[in-house]
Order: structure tokens, then sequence, then C-alpha cells
């Protein structure tokens, strides 16, 4: 760059310091969202893409029907991948994993709570590539009692020593540390601190045990995987019967599309929405291209002031591709002055960003790819922002220029049309947002068929679950506790799906098995509206079953009280019918589900208990955190809420309304300022105007009016055209939803309202200024 043009252009940023300043922040705070954003999608985009021979990798998912509705299964029984890697050439190696979220560590008597657990095939090291910083990864695992650890959890469960050879106790066993490995990273769908090989049951599954292996292969290039598949199909319908039944097919999916793929998982695995991405994408080069559109207006606002100047250079023969280069690099200096505080308001949002979007990017300094994107982005912003500037400010006149004549009205139609753009995106956001607000307050607030409010809850163990009925009668002395039951799993969690049926009938579907204690129907505030509940008998309870109204109808069961119903392989007398409830999302439909009385087989160590709470939870709190410091004084005491969890469900959508109503502001801003500078560019061309209608007696109000008039017809265009893209766009996204709030017409009036009052208080203080200038002031001179 020429030394001139920097002084050029920091000779007219100090002439027009307001414009400069408000060019450079608007460019800075969205240059800050393109790349949060940006960076966010490149992560998502780029899932398991380090592996060695990733493109060579597959997980075995099963597409079959649950209650004739299509589903999809990420993994399955431990014997089938075995099996297939016997029988098929064509699969090179084969590795299972047990993703769970969480488990329970020991070393020296200390009790550790660990969410990232994996437990795999000793292969796992060779099979992926998650490098170790300490040990051999094809002897890591030569012993079923070795483990190894992450970076991480050597330092947090081994801190200052050498974690190589020490022992900690997970699941009953005794495990040695054999290898370190390096954290894994972030955009990987596997997340593991603690990995373990196959032990205990674990290595002892069978066919129709529990289907929480995720199995991977990877497969020879040359493959038909038409044929595989249909070879995998027919093992998996020789061994389970119930999936021929329901018609069953394999597929095998490529390990950079289990991310994005809407398969079932047991376990815990990293998963992400396409949609999402392409939503927030678009969001950020929305934003962007506002800010844009802004820098143009903010030029244009005061191109009259730089006419003459443009006019005295083409006097003394500059070129019309010299005056544009010019106009490109003072671009240039704004944007890099831009990316800079971009790049600072990006470091520090990065924090609530992640809480966000539930993410954990980071702004690397040493990462090529970054340079990369602000390169690009730089560019990008250049082009955009400078095109227009460059091309129309360099056809000047230079009579008209040089007499001072020009007044830009010429520009005024392509500024209407940049101000529509930028209010049109500012009300389909707005709209948006709103609607997706609605719909998660709807889902949360909605009669879900049960009370989750004021429902305490924890997990039984040890003495605190063996002594149940002791402790729960000491637990309802407390006046702050009105009942306390006890379910085999969370409401919101799928727990036991079994095959039922009804008697003598072939056609079989699978459900889910509560089993729970006889008062967890009036805690729960779920009513029987057929038959009665028989858990409150002593003598036969764990004989009878119950089942809820969606079972019925899939059983196809008029009066069921009465019928037979085969479970398992067991026949239970239904004696009676419970009214639907909502325990899971609403982006899926009411489970069939059947309840069995929960006895002490099946009350042990992980069931939860359930406490209604009727006065001031900290009392209630405090109670059983007694009790449980008296039985189980090893093991941290911890607790959480129902309704909290049922809203956990929704984070996503919670997440996404937070991020989208960051970027709705971010837009209004943008278009605020881009309104202001229309309003100073309007008023300062007619201010000759605005004179001679005061000579003439117009008041302060009717010039008010005048000025006004056309900004709010242009808002008016603009609310005109987002409310049918607004409305296209949350039609699509609520067909994600079962259960659905309607498109409201006032949410659009407000919104209507809303963004009118903000054009109007905008532009309103330039429009006054204007409307009370002196008007032998704004006449004296030509």
């Amino acid at each position: 760059m020429k030394r001139n043009s920097l002084k050029f252009f920091i000779r007219n940023l100090k002439q027009q310091k307001t414009v400069g300043i408000l060019s450079i922040g608007c460019l800075g705070i969205s240059i800050a969202v393109a790349l949060l954003i940006g960076l966010w999608g490149m992560n998502e985009l780029n899932f398991d893409n380090f592996h060695q021979e990733g493109d060579r990798i597959y997980r075995l998912t099963i597409h079959t029907f649950k209650n004739n509705e299509a589903t999809c299964f990420g993994s399955t029984f431990k014997p089938f991948g075995e099996e297939a890697h016997d029988k098929f050439p064509e699969i090179k190696k084969m590795c299972r994993v047990v993703a769970w979220t969480d488990g329970e560590i020991w070393i020296d008597n200390i009790l550790y709570n660990e969410n990232k657990l994996l437990v795999t095939d000793p292969n796992f090291f060779t099979f992926f590539t998650f490098p170790l910083k300490v040990g051999d990864a094809a002897t890591v695992f030569e012993a079923p009692d070795n483990i190894v650890l992450s970076e991480s959890a050597a330092s947090k469960y081994f801190p200052g020593e050498d974690p190589i050879g020490k022992t900690l106790r997970y699941g009953g066993q005794n495990f040695k540390v054999t290898g370190i490995m390096y954290d894994m990273p972030a955009n990987s769908h596997l997340q593991g601190d603690i990995i373990a090989p196959l032990f205990g049951w674990y290595a002892g599954d069978i066919w129709g045990g529990s289907d929480i292996y995720i199995t991977y292969f990877q497969i020879e290039p040359t493959t038909n995987f038409s044929d595989l598949q249909s070879g995998l199909t027919q093992l998996l319908t020789d061994r389970m019967i119930s999936f021929r039944d329901r018609k069953s097919s394999v597929y095998l999916e490529p390990l950079k599309e289990i991310h994005f793929s809407s398969e079932s998982d047991a376990g815990s695995i990293v998963k992400g929405s396409k949609s999402l991405v392409t939503i927030f994408l678009l969001t950020a080069l929305v934003v962007l291209l506002i800010a844009c559109i802004n820098f143009i207006n903010l030029f244009i606002s005061t191109s009259f002031l730089r006419a003459k100047a443009i006019g005295v250079k083409k006097t003394h023969g500059a070129e019309k591709s010299s005056l544009m280069g010019e106009f490109f690099t003072e671009t240039f200096y704004y944007v890099l002055i831009a990316v800079v505080v971009g790049l600072v308001l990006a470091y520090i949002g990065i924090p609530f960003f992640n809480e966000m979007a539930n993410s954990n990017i980071s702004i690397d300094l040493q990462s090529p790819l970054l340079y990369i994107f602000i390169i690009g982005l730089t560019l990008f912003t250049v082009f955009v922002a400078g095109f227009f500037p460059a091309v129309y400010m360099t056809k000047f006149g230079i009579v008209e220029t040089m007499r001072g004549q020009f007044k830009g009205k010429n520009l005024s139609f392509l500024q209407k049309g940049l101000i529509v753009a930028q209010f049109t995106a500012s009300v389909v956001f707005l709209i948006s947002i709103f609607f997706i607000n609605k719909q998660v307050h709807f889902m949360i607030k909605t009669d879900l068929g049960f009370d989750k409010e004021n429902v305490l809850y924890i997990e039984g163990r040890d003495e605190f679950a063996k002594r149940y009925e002791a402790v729960r009668h000491d637990l309802l002395q407390c006046p702050a506790i009105a009942d306390v039951a006890r379910k085999n799993s969370l409401p919101t969690d799928w727990q036991q799906g079994w095959t039922v049926g009804k008697e003598d009938v072939e056609d079989k579907y699978l459900m889910e098995v509560c089993r729970v204690d006889y008062n967890y129907f009036d805690l729960m505030g779920m009513k029987v509206v057929k038959g009665e509940n028989p858990f409150r008998e002593v003598h036969d309870s764990l004989h009878y079953c119950l089942i809820n109204e969606r079972a019925a109808q899939l059983l196809g069961m008029e009066h069921p009280v009465g019928e037979n119903l085969l479970i398992y392989g067991y026949y239970y007398p239904i004696k009676g019918v419970v009214k639907n409830a909502q325990t899971k999302s609403f982006h899926q439909g009411v489970d069939p589900q059947v309840y069995l009385k929960l006895d002490k087989r099946w009350g042990d160590n992980g069931v939860p208990y359930l406490v209604k709470i009727k006065g001031d939870p900290q009392i209630a709190i405090r109670t059983i955190e007694a009790k449980w410091k008296e039985l189980v004084p090893h093991v941290p005491f911890q607790y959480g809420f129902l309704d909290q969890a049922y809203e956990n469900l929704y984070k996503a959508e919670t997440n996404a309304g937070k991020i989208l109503s960051s970027a709705m502001f971010v837009i209004l801003l943008i278009s605020i300022v881009g309104l202001f500078a229309m309003a100073f560019y309007s008023t300062q061309r007619r201010v000759k105007e605005i004179g001679v209608r005061k000579v003439n007696g117009a008041t302060v109000g009717e010039i008010l009016l005048v000025l006004n008039r056309d900004f709010l017809i242009w808002v008016s265009i603009a609310f005109a055209v987002a409310c049918p893209i607004a409305y296209i766009f949350i039609s699509r996204w609520l067909e994600n939803f079962r259960v659905r709030t309607e498109i409201s017409w006032w949410i659009f009036a407000i919104v209507g309202l809303i963004v009118s009052l903000v054009a109007l208080l905008t532009v309103s203080y330039q429009t006054w200024k204007a409307a009370t200038v002196n008007p032998v002031k704004a006449l004296k001179t030509e």
C-alpha cells in the first residue's frame, strides 16, 4: 500500500469521525459474530476428520420399525460385531464402544464421579487415531485389567504424580493405569477421559441382551456395500427373529456422518444438526452482509461532502481505475481495523457463545485455518463493502462536482432498498425468536399428563437404597416433604424397552417397561382412567400390570382391563389404564408404557428416589442430605429437580433461541445505525427544502411528518416482505414437533410495532434537528 493512501484514510477519518467510528464499530461487531459462528460451523463440519483411515470406517446401524413407525438405532448387540467380522472378509477390522455418560471411580477409597467413560474392544487405539502420550497403542490393553486415562483425567486424579502403574476401581473391578492419551479432539463424536477394555458382563453379553454396543467396521475399499449390507441384514434377522418381523435392514454409516445422524444411540456421543449449522452460518452471512450494507449507507451519506475532492483529482488526470483503487484501499483500512476489533470482541465473547451453543470452540492463534478464515473474511468484506462506493463515486461528473452542485439525488432508490433489506432481516429474526421462545414455553408449560413441579430426585445407592422403607419413613417426618416414591429411571429417560403383545396374538410391540412404587402415580399426579392401581395391595401385586392409553391404542384394546398381556415371555393381567403422559421430548410422541410394581430385585443401586416437596425446598434438601450422610458418608450428596431435567430436553432449542436473539440484536443495532445514516443524508440534502416549507408557514409537526413518512413506508415494506419469509421458516421448523404452538397473528403485529417504533425513534432526532433549523440560515447561501 502507498504511504499517501494511509494518510488519505487518516485525514478522512478525522474529518468524519462519527461516520468512521460507526463504520468500524458495526463492521467489528459483525466480524466478531461471523468469526464465532464460522469457527463453530467449521468445527461442526470437520467432525471426525482426523482419523488416519477415517474414510474407511463405518458404524453399523439398524433401520427398523418401532410400533409401526420407522426408526434407526446406532447401537446393537455385542455378538453382532464379532460374528460379522468373522463371516465377512470385507470387514478388515472391528471395534465396539460402550459410551456411558457417567460412572463412579474409586481411588484410595475416595469416590469420584466421572462423566466421560468409554468401555471398548482392546484394539481401540489401533482402530481409531487417538494418540497416546504414554504407552503403546498395540499393547496398552494387553491385559483385561488395564486402563487408559486422558491428560485431563491424569491431572485430576493423580495431581503431581506419575499415574502409570497406579490402581483405580471402576464397575466393581480394579484396573491398573497403563497409558496416558492426549485429550480427545473437541470435534470427535466420541468423548472419553477414561478408556477401559470390555470387562465383566460387558465382555460376556449375548444376542438379545443389551443393545448398547456402538459397532464400527473398517471396510476394504473395493467392497460392494450393497451386498455387504444385505449379508449383515441376513445375519441380524437370522439371530433375532423379532427384527425379521419388523422388516429391519442394516446400513453402514460413514464415520464422518455420525455427528449429524438421527440414529438413536445407547450412551452418549456428541450429536449435531446440519439444519442448525446451515441456519447459523446463514445468520453469520446475513449479519456480515447487513454490516456491509450499513457501511455502504454510511459512505453514501457523506458522498456529497467528498464529491469536490474527486472532481479535483479528475481534473489532474486521475483515472477511474486509480480512484477505484483508492476507495478499495480506504475500505481495506476500515475493514482491517474492524477485524482487529472483531477479534478482540470474539475473544471476549467466546465463553458466552460456548455457553449458548453448548460448544467448546477456541481461538487458536497457532492454527493456520484461523488465519485462512480471517483472510477470506477480510477479502469478502472489503469487496462487498467497497465495490459500490468505488464504482459509483468514481462516476461523479467533473463540472457538477467542481461547482458544488452534486447532492447525490440519484442514490435515494438504492439506499431505500438497502434499508428495506436490513429491516427485512431484523423482522424475520425477531418473529422467529418470538416463535422459538413461544414453542419452548408451550412445551414446558403445557399439560404433560404428570406433575413435574416441586419434585426432587436423588439416585439411591448402598444403604440408602437397601433401607428404602425406613428412609422413606424418616423423610416423611419432615414438614417440607409431601411424599417419596421410586421408579426404575427418571420419567424423562427410556428404560427397559421390551417386546409386548396380547395373549394369542402374533403382533408384538416395543414398549417401555416402568417399574414403580405403589404411590408413584399419586406423587406424579398421574390419573388411572380405567380400572385401579393394583400395586396398593400387598398380595399378588407383582403379577399385575397397568398400561397407558397409548399402549392400549397400539394393542387395539377397547376394554383392556382384565385382559392378559405377554411381557417378555410372562403373562400379566391388566388391572388399569393410566392417562397418557408426555414424559419425553415433544420431538416424539407419547411412548407406549407398561407399569409393573418395583420390587427388591429392581430397587437396588441406581434407582432414583422421587421426593415431592410441599414447603421450603432448602429444608427438604437439608433433611435428605443429613440422612444421606448418615447412611452413605463416603459418597458425595447430589440431587436435581425434575422440571429442570425436562427443560434440558429442549436445550438445543433454547440455545438456538439465545444465539438467534444475539444475532437479531446485532442486526437491529446495525440497521438502526444505517437508518440513522440515511436520515442524516436525507435531511442534509433537504435542508433548503425544509427552509422553504417553514418560510411558507409549515409547522415543525408538519415537517416532521413529511420527513418521517418515507422512513415508515420503507419499514412497512420491509415488514410486508419479511412476514411471508418468517411464516415459511417457522412453519417448517414447527414440523419437527409432534405437538406445536399456534402461529399467532399477534406476534407479527407486535414485531411490526416494535420495528416501527425503533425506526421512528432512530430518525426522529435527525429530522427534529432539521425541522427546527432557522430557515434564514438554511436559505442564505446557495
